[in-house]
């Protein structure tokens, strides 16, 4: 990798009355964001992955607002095969084939499936850091002179997890696969890697007090950027971006941006403005860690 930025954000004085930022809809809060691309870029967006198709959601996407209703057509509580069809992107900003969200694989015991307030990675396990499956996001119509991709990803976290964290393979996040007419895949790890906001979702009781003691420990609801510099393959006919989460996690929104140019070693990933971060900063005390908190359980 170029650059990484896995860090993490723990605003821990959030449940204060002094930390508005973290109050109100956490969902809302940590919503993926614009990309400022300019010319010869695309985007498209899931924004609302519940299964409810009669009340929409209200969202400021890349500028305007938009109610947005639910994707349904999953059967089967916990899952053991493929989706039905894909769960077309919601919003794009130009005409062509839209990009899909697909269930690659089931996890250990279930399988994600839209479910109330998103997609849930279902299972019955209660221990943490459990395998609860691979989702795949497909663009079968790339930008021609394909450039630059930027992906975001909103996950609310289960036992402090979000990603699944593989002894051997580490963590199972989104990895980038291109593919090409005649030739073999390329898979590649994204270039910059951010956590855009960490929106404060309550507390937990693990095992992570002193001797394993029982102790309260903060869940979020975390925005995650990615990106690849690309410009270096050509004849790129389709791409494939896919990552693993954990058994009871929810994941509320993807972003996939593309660009015609190649930034190299600039990064397009969003982060907050100025001003959000000195609220941040002058009413609550954070810790700068690792993108996953490891956790003695």
């Amino acid at each position: 990798m170029k650059k990484a930025h896995l860090t993490k954000l723990i605003l821990s004085l959030c449940a204060s009355s002094l930390t508005p930022l973290c109050y109100g809809d956490a969902v809302g809060d940590s919503t993926p964001v614009a990309v400022d691309f300019g010319a010869g870029s695309k985007y498209d967006g899931w924004y609302n992955l519940s299964n409810n198709t009669t009340t929409p959601m209200t969202k400021v996407i890349h500028g305007e607002e938009h109610d947005l209703y639910g994707s349904s057509g999953y059967g089967g509580f916990p899952g053991s095969g493929a989706w039905p069809s894909p769960i077309d992107s919601q919003l794009q900003s130009n005409a062509g084939a839209k990009a899909t969200l697909d269930k690659v694989a089931n996890g250990s015991g279930g399988g994600p499936y839209p479910a109330s307030s998103g997609i849930y990675y279902g299972g019955f396990n209660g221990d943490p850091n459990i395998n609860g499956g691979i989702l795949g996001v497909n663009e079968a119509s790339p930008l021609s002179g394909l450039g630059t991709i930027v992906f975001q990803v909103q996950i609310g976290e289960a036992f402090t997890y979000d990603y699944y964290d593989d002894a051997t393979l580490g963590l199972q996040v989104p990895s980038l696969t291109l593919n090409f007419d005649g030739d073999s895949p390329v898979t590649l790890s994204a270039d910059f890697s951010e956590l855009i906001y960490a929106a404060y979702n309550g507390t937990i009781e693990m095992p992570t007090g002193p001797g394993g003691t029982m102790q309260d420990e903060d869940l979020f609801i975390n925005l995650y950027g990615y990106q690849w510099d690309v410009s270096d393959y050509s004849d790129v006919v389709s791409f494939d971006i896919e990552f693993t989460a954990v058994q009871h996690a929810q994941l509320y929104a993807l972003q996939l941006d593309q660009s015609t140019v190649d930034y190299g070693n600039t990064s397009m990933i969003p982060v907050p403005e100025p001003e959000t971060w000195a609220l941040v900063f002058g009413s609550a005390a954070f810790l700068i860690g690792i993108i996953r908190r490891k956790r003695r359980v």
